[in-house]
């Protein structure tokens, strides 16, 4: 492993530029596009193309940074990413056209991809120790930049960026300061490729009797393919994203047409986020105790109502309903679905499901284009939230009636191997 000197400086680093990228990513869009879209005069399916289009650029991009960093190291993966993040905020800033707009939410889903969990956790694996210590807090900090970034623009106590200046292109602005500052901040602390290709050679995993039985039950790629319960799984992780993108993206609209402040739409937003983060921590403990198919059907229960709420939302009771329903999704799908695809299909072929899980998963970013278009069509957003719930319902009782996959591994091999 490679030793920096100050190691919490680079952890600090990358956490701050994680934060940065979360927050104005997103959860922000949804808050500004209001005023974006009331300003331009642009359709709202012109709207749900950009929120597509960062989705599409953050999921399909994700594997572009472990290809920089292999080649040119984690500075020059980061300095790339920093160049995304200040072109997609400042494009977002000064953008007059729905052309340009698409331009800067590509260049924000790219940097988000570059700067954030690729490149902090290769690096954070190496200079800690205690890995799951440091990584549990970078996420969480990560997490907190959804948190903050609707408050940054408009809050109750009237602070906000659009409280002060009532000048939606100046939050951007402000985002183009803070990539700079955090870019750089990450840059300087990443180490140097030189110190990248010094990692030591770590002593086999020790693995028990039991284990390496266990482990020839591992499936191979296909045959997980082949089974209905990898994309019941795999249905449960995009469900998530799909109504997380979906709701970011013309909540706070939604219920201004309700007439509920855009203030307290913001704030809804930020708890949601808060509240989900809270539980995720929580869901990795409840998860020694609980099953992962457990948790993943309290998610998609949890997603449900919340998703119902939001549809017919005027005022806190329900929106309330929708920040623990939402935010309880939010902390346990993840868990619970990688968890899951990990007991059902062994360690063996996890990585490669996993990336299909991720790919498959981006196409949640088309909801935000459907609900654009439902909103110019049908006049409300209910429709699209009700349809989120529908879906979110429907694979609920496909994981509730779901048994594990039958292995046909002969026995032999297995008591061959036990010998």
């Amino acid at each position: 492993m490679y030793r920096l000197s100050h190691p919490w400086i680079t952890f600090s680093a990358l956490s701050f530029v994680f934060f940065v990228i979360s927050a104005g990513a997103f959860s922000s869009l949804g808050v500004v596009l209001p005023e974006m879209v009331g300003e331009m005069h642009w359709s709202w399916t012109d709207a749900g193309w950009g929120y597509t289009f960062l989705g599409l650029a953050c999921g399909l991009a994700s594997f572009i940074p472990a290809i920089l960093i292999r080649r040119i190291g984690v500075k020059g993966d980061m300095a790339i990413g920093t160049l995304c993040m200040i072109a997609g905020f400042g494009a977002m800033a000064i953008t007059r056209s729905v052309g340009l707009y698409l331009v800067a939410t590509i260049l924000i889903g790219l940097a988000f991809a570059l700067v954030s969990t690729v490149p902090g956790t290769h690096v954070l694996n190496d200079v800690f120790e205690k890995r799951s210590t440091a990584l549990g807090i970078y996420f969480t900090v990560g997490a907190l930049g959804g948190v903050v970034g609707p408050v940054f623009y408009t809050n109750r106590l009237n602070i906000g960026v659009y409280d002060i200046t009532h000048n939606w292109r100046l939050f951007w602005v402000a985002f183009v300061i803070l990539s700079v500052v955090a870019g750089l901040f990450a840059i300087v602390a990443s180490p140097k490729k030189h110190d990248e290709s010094q990692h030591q050679t770590r002593p086999p995993e020790q693995v028990s009797p039991a284990e390496m039985i266990e482990g020839l039950k591992n499936w191979t790629v296909w045959r997980a393919l082949a089974t209905s319960q990898f994309y019941i799984v795999v249905a449960g992780y995009t469900a998530y994203l799909l109504i997380n993108t979906t709701a970011h993206g013309f909540a706070v609209e939604h219920l201004k047409e309700n007439g509920v402040p855009a203030k307290d739409g913001a704030l809804m937003l930020a708890l949601e986020q808060l509240f989900g983060a809270g539980i995720s921590i929580v869901g990795g403990v409840i998860g020694e105790k609980f099953s992962a198919k457990m948790m993943m059907v309290v998610s998609l229960v949890a997603l449900t109502f919340g998703m119902a709420a939001l549809a017919y939302a005027h005022s806190w009771p329900l929106m309330w309903v929708y920040v623990i329903g939402v935010g309880i999704g939010f902390g346990l799908s993840f868990i619970g679905s990688t968890v899951l695809l990990y007991n059902y299909f062994g360690k063996g072929p996890n990585l490669e499901l996993f990336s299909i899980m991720c790919f498959i998963s981006t196409s949640a970013a088309f909801g935000p284009l459907f609900g654009g278009w439902a909103r110019d069509t049908l006049g409300s957003f209910s429709g699209m939230f009700v349809l989120c719930a529908a879906i979110s319902g429907l694979i609920l009782i496909a994981t509730i009636f779901m048994r594990p996959p039958v292995h046909t591994e002969p026995a032999a091999l297995l008591n061959e191997a036990a010998e």
